[in-house]
């Protein structure tokens, strides 16, 4: 079990745009009615029994403007009902930063990225907005109860670098972070690839913890070496690259990551020894328990 599930506790609603939404045993479709055009985005199954998507909603700047009708219809509504109190942990599941959101739910990671180049003044002018409707959020949020707020943004260096972190992203993290901290909250942020260039950045901007850290073959940073460029303030959650639960992972080599990551942690009083990113659906119980016993081991 998770030593915690996060609660979306907001929902997200686009009056005025009508979305319709299909799904097969293979594949599903979102589609999004604005008035300058119909958006389209679609997910494939895939092989880890988890959904990729393989279409993005804006193709071309000609889709630009009903990105930005969407956008701008968002609303935020917390739903304070769906925190439960008791039993360790309340975590919240913030929404994606807005660089991280548009790349994600609205370019993708292919064109997207000439837009950005192609559209510097209508690209900023939707993460201007989508950055006004997230804060504002979280300006709700703070004041329920919960210990601490986890930001999904999937950081990867492949796609985001320190410049492009220091422009669009520390800033944000920086205003939660002020916002949470303010009301007594923490904030964890969620890293899905190599992050070793952007975590000085991401502690100096407020964050509070940083889970799926791990090194290769699924990170660039093991836990000694992501304290090293965090410093001591930041708590590091992960060690163990998920890719090694796997039977393509020699059962030896996998034992190996797995104590030099056990004795990482025993040294670190702000680590925590987990898989990073998440359990593969493919993962190897055995591997899972010998992990635990290894943990109570110390």
């Amino acid at each position: 079990m998770p030593l915690w599930q996060p609660v979306r506790a907001w929902n997200l609603a686009t009056p005025g745009i009508p979305i319709e939404t299909a799904e097969s045993t293979e594949e599903r479709t979102t589609r999004w009615q604005a008035p300058s055009g119909t958006l389209q985005a679609r997910w494939t199954l895939g092989p880890d029994g988890d959904w990729w998507q393989a279409e993005y909603p804006v193709k071309d700047a000609g889709d630009l403007a009903a990105a930005a009708q969407i956008v701008a219809a968002r609303v935020y509504r917390p739903e304070p009902s769906r925190l439960v109190e008791g039993g360790g942990l309340t975590v919240v599941e913030l929404p994606m930063r807005p660089y991280s959101d548009l790349l994600h739910s609205f370019l993708g990671f292919g064109e997207g990225f000439l837009l950005l180049y192609q559209e510097p003044e209508r690209i900023a002018g939707l993460l201007a907005a989508l950055e006004t409707k997230l804060q504002g959020l979280i300006g709700e949020l703070a004041g329920l109860r919960f210990e601490i707020a986890l930001s999904p943004d999937n950081l990867d260096a492949q796609f985001i670098t320190p410049p492009a972190f220091a422009e669009h992203l520390a800033p944000s993290y920086g205003a939660t972070a002020d916002t949470l901290h303010a009301a007594g909250k923490l904030l964890a942020v969620h890293a899905g690839g190599p992050v070793a260039s952007l975590l000085p950045a991401l502690s100096a901007s407020g964050a509070d913890l940083v889970e799926g850290i791990s090194g290769p073959p699924q990170s660039d940073a093991a836990l000694s070496e992501a304290r090293a460029l965090c410093g001591e303030r930041v708590t590091l959650w992960g060690g163990i690259p998920q890719d090694l639960l796997l039977p393509a992972t020699a059962q030896g080599e996998f034992e190996e990551a797995a104590r030099r990551a056990v004795a990482e942690v025993r040294g670190d009083p702000r680590a925590l020894l987990g898989v990073a990113d998440r359990v593969p659906v493919g993962a190897l119980p055995g591997r899972l328990e010998l992990l635990a016993r290894l943990a109570a081991q110390g």
